[in-house]
């Protein structure tokens, strides 16, 4: 009994020290022994790696990047069997559901048409320029449920390439209206909602391609950095019909080869009408 107990702390700082150890090898590699681990323990041995997604669901460069260097570091655990990636796409696609999660639906064909024992996922945040945070799981494809989560920081050891294309940029529109209640001022309970004519309505519709044509440019030349935005541009446009024309407008602005900047009586003009965007449809 003595024995163990003298052991025991032995036994503890070993473990402490493996995984410091394998931590020191890099965020990829203690990923991949993490993952590989729970794989083993739970005999799971040929593994799917859907590979990362950002909060809403898309792929941007830096999951594609995450993706490869873990399914790298996986290839070479012995006793796992890693399937190829393209025999994924037709069954999981590009896409994930909102906060970057995988159905469980999705995760179960690849069990049932490609024999996967298990699916490797995760979710990819931006913290600032440099920095991600990464949440790995390992999931079953008989239920989906998770076997093994694990959270990680990374920083970034590759230069983010100008944005090209509309697919880069991780709008969600939905997110912006969660609740009917987002829709109506802050002001508007007890408050009697004036219906603006068509003179105001036409000037809000102004504003909407105004600030869609300003925000389209400030995409395009790099002076809008993702990686510091709060919120959806055009949150602030609480009519979802309005909303849903700024969207619109933005990306046909975008995929425009005449856009052109704002004249300062445009600039002038939607200045002005900025606060009616937040209050329409009331005045």
């Amino acid at each position: 009994m003595k024995i163990v107990k003298a052991l025991l702390p032995l036994l503890i700082l070993s473990g402490w020290a493996g995984s410091a150890a394998q931590a020191a090898k890099g965020p990829y590699n203690f990923m991949a022994v993490t993952m590989a681990g729970a794989a083993k323990s739970n005999k799971k041995h040929r593994l799917a790696v859907i590979g990362y997604f950002t909060e809403s669901g898309r792929v941007n460069r830096a999951c594609s990047i995450l993706t490869a260097r873990l399914t790298s570091e996986l290839a070479s655990r012995r006793g796992l069997e890693i399937i190829d990636r393209g025999q994924l796409d037709g069954i999981i696609g590009r896409n994930a559901g909102r906060n970057g999660i995988v159905d469980a639906a999705a995760v179960k064909k690849l069990g049932a048409s490609l024999g996967a024992d298990a699916a490797v996922t995760g979710t990819v945040i931006e913290l600032d320029d440099r920095k991600l945070e990464v949440y790995t799981r390992l999931l079953d494809t008989k239920d989906g449920r998770i076997l093994k989560a694990l959270t990680t920081t990374v920083r970034k050891d590759w230069k983010e390439e100008k944005k090209t294309g509309w697919a880069d940029f991780d709008f969600e529109e939905a997110m912006d209206l969660d609740s009917a209640s987002e829709l109506l001022p802050d002001d508007f309970e007890g408050t009697p909602c004036l219906k603006p004519g068509e003179e105001e309505t036409a000037l809000v519709k102004t504003c909407v391609e105004l600030k869609a044509r300003k925000t389209a440019l400030d995409m395009k030349s790099g002076a809008l950095k993702l990686g510091k935005l709060t919120k959806n541009p055009g949150a602030e446009i609480r009519d979802a019909g309005m909303k849903g024309l700024f969207y619109s407008r933005l990306k046909e602005f975008y995929d425009s080869e005449q856009l052109t900047p704002l004249t300062p009586e445009e600039e002038a003009m939607l200045e002005k009408g900025a606060p009616m965007l937040e209050k329409y449809p009331c005045q």
